[in-house]
């Protein structure tokens, strides 16, 4: 357990992006205390490390580079990269180093948090609102769970045959596109298995079962359009491709122990404070 204090600072440049297609990195050693993280929501490429190391670049696959050296970069441009990248520096405080990879345990988790300090970052920068401090927060508490799937990764290995990609491409799929993935045995037919040996590899990968990732998945967007859009909430209901508003209403209480309409009366409220604040 840390003692509260986030024991990092974000730093620019900060972002969210599907690599072009002639897309390569390579880093710069001239920046002697930036490190660097990426998520890989998507695609698949490769990363070379100082020491020659070799890393795929897979969905779920999230690399802390140090400045100790050059990392070089590229992707396949029919498949290309999507990358949540964060650059920050260490301070006072005992934030975990994770190791050079890790297979991210919890996906769902660090997409949402990494998205937020994007979307915060980018808030500060329009001069909105001074989000260091939580966007430090945020980052400590992504490299908390980092440090604990590389702990968790010393007794699995990262996924590396035909099934597991493909069992991670379809996961992505879910993850943009979630109304359109309710049928689990419908799941397993796109990567020709059946649907025992689908839900084996998917929980051995995700740590959960595909009902409860699609779940999960579609609560979370629903709670991200309650809180930023106008859509009501049937609107929202059948998007997401609930049966009824009443059926969604259940599940979503059961997720998060609140109705949507609290919800998003809640972030109303928030937001209307917000506003007085700036005037």
């Amino acid at each position: 357990m840390h003692d509260g204090t986030p024991g990092v600072e974000l730093r620019a440049p900060v972002g969210r992006m599907v690599c072009e297609p002639n897309w390569s990195f390579v880093s710069d050693p001239s920046k002697t205390d930036n490190y660097r993280l990426w998520f890989i929501w998507s695609g698949e490429g490769e990363l070379v490390a100082p020491d020659g190391q070799t890393i795929a670049l897979m969905p779920g696959v999230t690399v802390i580079m140090r400045p100790d050296g050059i990392y070089q970069a590229r992707h396949n441009p029919a498949n290309r990269l999507g990358v949540t990248f964060l650059n920050y520096a260490y301070g006072d405080g005992d934030a975990p180093l994770p190791p050079l990879w890790c297979w991210t345990a919890d996906f769902l988790f660090v997409d949402a948090v990494t998205r937020k300090i994007v979307q915060l970052h980018a808030a500060e920068l329009a001069g909105m609102a001074d989000n260091g401090t939580r966007t430090a927060m945020l980052l400590r508490a992504a490299l908390d769970e980092l440090a604990l799937s590389a702990r968790q990764m010393q007794q699995a290995s990262a996924p590396t045959s035909r099934l597991d990609r493909d069992v991670i491409e379809l996961a992505n799929k879910v993850l943009e596109m979630p109304a359109e993935f309710d049928d689990i045995s419908g799941l397993a037919g796109q990567v020709l298995r059946s649907r025992a040996h689908f839900t084996r590899t998917f929980g051995r990968i995700y740590g959960v079962s595909p009902a409860r990732f699609v779940k999960s998945t579609k609560l979370l967007k629903a709670r991200n359009l309650l809180q930023t859009s106008t859509m009501s909430i049937g609107e929202i209901s059948a998007q997401l491709g609930y049966a009824s508003t009443q059926y969604f209403t259940r599940q979503y209480k059961s997720y998060f122990a609140t109705t949507p309409g609290e919800d998003r009366r809640r972030a109303q409220a928030n937001n209307g404070k917000k506003q007085e604040e700036k005037k």
